[in-house]
């Protein structure tokens, strides 16, 4: 028997497990990419064939296969990564997330839960990110500074001090919309 697909949050990324006979599995991209593999779509090619399947969504492009992988099959990425977030993945899975879904059948976070997007949402996010992080770049302030500068402008420590304010933001929005175009690729 096979359930739906249920969402959790580790460090901002999204990972997605199948209810599968009462085992859960996990979205083999999902976990290489909070993982930090390079490679995510590829990860699943050093997990065993009897640890790996695939999962059927419908999408608006039509189905689509998920690969998936069991809870070993997800050690074996885990143990496979070189990054320090492995442990903490691997912590976090062993000790609150399987223990929560054989449970109760879910992961229930401490956190506002996790929101899912359709691809069309994840493009348009992506989409506006850009442009606002566009507008927001440092390249495009600098020559304004220098020109404010160049006049002796009070208003040129005025914009040096709200880049200080708005440029980590700006940062986070071109972090977020890189997050959103490969979850927008991921589905294709």
């Amino acid at each position: 028997m096979t359930r739906s697909i249920i969402p959790f949050d580790f460090h901002s990324h999204v990972v997605r497990v199948v209810m599968r006979d009462g085992n859960p599995w996990f979205v083999a991209t999902d976990v290489a990419v909070a993982l930090g593999y390079r490679d995510a779509a590829n990860a699943a090619r050093h997990v065993g064939a009897h640890q790996k399947g695939t999962h059927i969504v419908s999408t608006i492009k039509g189905n689509q296969s998920l690969t998936i992988v069991s809870e070993g099959g997800l050690y074996r990425l885990v143990l496979r990564s070189r990054r320090a977030e492995a442990v903490a993945f691997s912590d976090w899975v062993t000790d609150e997330v399987l223990p929560s879904i054989r449970k109760t059948g879910s992961y229930s976070a401490s956190h506002p839960p996790v929101v899912t997007l359709t691809e069309e949402e994840a493009f348009n996010l992506y989409a506006l990110l850009r442009m606002v992080a566009g507008h927001l770049s440092r390249e495009r302030i600098e020559p304004i500074e220098q020109a404010l500068h160049l006049i002796r402008s009070p208003l040129a420590g005025a914009v040096s001090d709200l880049w200080r304010e708005v440029g980590p933001r700006a940062k986070r929005m071109e972090n977020l919309a890189g997050r959103c175009r490969s979850a927008f690729y991921r589905l294709r």
